[in-house]
Parts: structure tokens; sequence; C-alpha cells
């Protein structure tokens, strides 16, 4: 018998000619995608950045950012009219989506957004229709103050992905679940955030970059039809059982076996079968239970983003190695705020791989990753040698928050969270503009 490895390696050597051309195609078709979607950046995507300054003082929880995400969720692209095979493979069309920052650097805490240039004025009265009192500074890049190229001789840089612990559908904590809490347990998230600007010197930066682009339940592109997979989770859960339409490659086989024995019995038509539904009763489950699906569906209710979280500690190299282990504790320190043991929660994945920093395999991570976090682009495309050297081979792969879990990861900080780390402003002297 013939060894299957040698005839598949015979197969390759004697007719690679054929294989050639397909396989130069794909490749070929890849970089044109690739260029293409850079070309519609480039072209019709000029970006902006505003600072958010808020006052002190500011009383009003995160169900008032959650109402901006509402809003601001109205840029999302229409499956039918925007993703379609001839948008996205031949023109590049990339959807509008926004980026959250919060830097601390200097034991300061700034929040900044990047968003599509003509989209600024909507933004702002989005923002001062929940908050009339906050302020707008237009700045430029805010990591353009630092060396284009990192790691080098002064600075050196860590770079995280932030990837949910299960399923997306299962929800993270949020604000809610704190404002159901006794007053004396009710901690900001934030709060952490603060504590960390105190610890960052003016040689260091901490930045927790947040892409959000909006998606709709059947939007097949981000997000992957994220409410029907919420949905079956959901019958999972409750042990409902799926259905599945059987394939037409499935039909035809059992019309021609039907047709083939119509002599000797009838036809048999299992594919045209449905299975009684089973009676399901939700007493049947535990409170833990019942509790877990109705959060599911209370996430699956509200608009949805497609999400990618990236943190970055960025220092020079004489504080670089002394904090580094520190600032690793304090990011999930912050992280474990959002997670609880029976729902979902973050986990940290570094992007190089462990042992030596100063390898060069890590060296040209970080150097990529760095410029990647510089353009604000939520997947990284690696030559296939560097992406095999990736601790997480998944890089990039956004998942969906809503937009009661946008609204806990960004927002202005609560009455009770202390000031110091914060920068603060007076109130607004001029109205917010009509528009």
């Amino acid at each position: 018998m013939a060894d299957p490895l040698l005839f598949i390696l015979r197969f390759i050597f004697d007719f690679w000619w054929l294989l050639m051309p397909a396989l130069t195609f794909q490749i070929l078709w890849e970089k044109f995608r690739k260029n293409q979607a850079k070309e519609y950046r480039n072209k019709f995507i000029k970006w902006s950045f505003i600072e958010i300054k808020f006052p002190s003082g500011i009383t009003r929880t995160p169900r008032a950012m959650e109402e901006v995400f509402n809003a601001l969720h109205a840029i999302h692209p229409d499956p039918s009219l925007d993703l379609t095979w001839y948008n996205l493979n031949i023109k590049g069309f990339v959807p509008k989506s926004y980026v959250f920052l919060i830097i601390a650097h200097d034991k300061k805490l700034r929040f900044y957004i990047r968003f599509p240039q003509e989209l600024k004025e909507f933004i702002k009265t989005r923002f001062y229709s929940q908050y009339p009192e906050i302020q707008f500074q237009e700045v430029d890049n805010p990591l353009s103050i630092l060396p284009l190229n990192i790691p080098n001789a002064l600075f050196d840089v860590e770079i995280f992905d932030a990837r949910l612990l299960k399923e997306d559908a299962y929800p993270i904590k949020t604000y809610v679940q704190i404002e159901n809490l006794p007053p004396d347990q009710q901690i900001d998230p934030i709060t952490t955030f603060s504590e960390a600007a105190t610890q960052i010197s003016n040689k260091e930066w901490l930045i927790f970059q947040l892409f959000a682009l909006p998606t709709t339940a059947d939007n097949p592109e981000q997000g992957k039809k994220w409410i029907e997979r919420g949905q079956k989770l959901i019958n999972k859960l409750i042990g409902k059982e799926e259905i599945k339409e059987p394939s037409l490659e499935e039909q035809i086989k059992e019309f021609v076996v039907n047709l083939l024995l119509a002599p000797f019995k009838s036809p048999e038509w299992k594919t045209l079968e449905k299975k009684d539904d089973k009676e399901f009763n939700i007493q049947k489950l535990t409170p833990g239970e019942r509790k877990i699906i109705e959060l599911i569906q209370t996430k699956l209710s509200k608009l949805g983003y497609w999400c990618n979280l990236r943190i970055a500690y960025i220092a020079t190299k004489d504080i670089f190695d002394i904090n580094k282990k520190s600032i690793n504790s304090l990011i999930l320190s912050t992280l474990k705020n959002f997670s609880t043991e029976n729902l979902n929660g973050f986990r940290l994945t570094p992007l190089t791989q462990k042992g030596d920093s100063s390898s060069l395999i890590n060296f040209v991570l970080k150097r990529s990753e760095y410029n990647y976090l510089n353009i604000y682009l939520p997947v990284i495309f690696l030559p296939g040698w560097a992406k095999k050297k990736l601790v997480d081979k998944t890089l990039g792969e956004g998942f969906i928050l809503n937009t009661e879990e946008l609204a806990s990861l960004f927002h202005p900080p609560m009455e009770f969270v202390p000031s110091i780390g914060l920068e603060k402003i007076p109130l607004r002297e001029l109205p917010p503009p009509f528009s």
C-alpha cells in the first residue's frame, strides 16, 4: 500500500505547474484587497482627535455615557449597501469607527477620542446632550509625541492584547451591577485608572486603546451575526435542541436514493421531518443559571460594537525593566474590575514571546506591534514567519461589547472617585453650540 504522504509529495512535484497559478493568484488577491483597504482609508477617511476634559462635581453615572454610545452607534455600516462583495473586495470599503483612549502620563489621566473628521460636531453634540459641562480640546495624535520606532536606544515597549475569557455573548461586569450594590461597596472601576496615573512618571506612558466599530445584528463582517450567535448560546444553556436545516447536497442525495428504491418501498423523507420541540421548564434551572441567561439576553437587547482592546506600556529603558512587573500587575488588577467568575472578563496576553526581551524576534514583533498601535488598526498584518512567533495566533480577532459594557470601560469618573490623578477643569463658561 502506498504511503499517503509520499503520494501527496509526488503529486505536488509532478503537477506543481498546475498549482502555482492558483497559489500566485491567492497571494496577489490578498495583497490587492489589503492595498485597496489602505487606499480607501487614506482617500476617504481623515482622522481627527479630541481630548475630553471633565470638570469636578459630575454626578451622573455611566448610564449617561451609555446614552452617548447609543447615539454614536448611528454611523454603523449597512450590510446590504456597504458590505457588498464589490465594496469590500474591489473598492476596499472600510466602515467608520472610533478609538477611545485613556492615557496615563506624568501623574495625569487623560481621555481622548479618534474619529472621522466629518463627525466632529456630531460627536460633540452627543456628549453635550448628556454632559453639558464638559470641555473639548482639539489635539493632534496624542501618540505623536513618542518616537516613530520603539524599541530603540532610549525607549522600550510592552504591548498586550486584552481578550474575553468566554464567548462574547457573556457580558462583562458593568456599572449596572455596581449600582445594585450597597453604597459602601460601590467602587467605580475608573478608580484603578486614577490610581495608576499617580504611579506613572513623565518618562512613562500607560495607554488603553479601545477600538470600537458600530455593528448590527445582521453584519456578517464585523460581529459575525452576533445576535444569532448569542441566541444559539442561550438555546444550548437551556438544553433546547437546535434544528439544522438540511443542506442542498443532503436533499439531492435523499431524492436520488428514494428514486432508486421507489419500485420496492415508499419514499422516506427524513430531511422534511421536524422534531417535536421538547417542553422546556425554566423552573428546572437553578437561580444562578436563570440569572446568567437573563444577563445574556440583556446584552443581546442593546446596541453592539465590534471591539478590540490593546494596552501598551512605554518607558525609557532606565525604568522599563524596573517597573515592568508592577505595571503588568496594575493592568491585570484594572481589568479584574470588569470580571466575574460566572459570566465574563478579560485575560491579558502579551504579544511577544516569553524569555529574553532583547532577542531579535521580540525586537521585530515589538516594532511591528508599536507601528500598528500608532496607526490604530485593530488587526496586525504580520508576515507568516512573524505571526507564528506570536503567543496568541488569533491576534486581532475582535469581540462584541454592547453600549452598557463600553460605558463601563470609558466614562467620566463618578462623584465618589478620588480626584487624584485626574486633571480637573472649571465649569464651562459658554453654553454648548446649537445644532
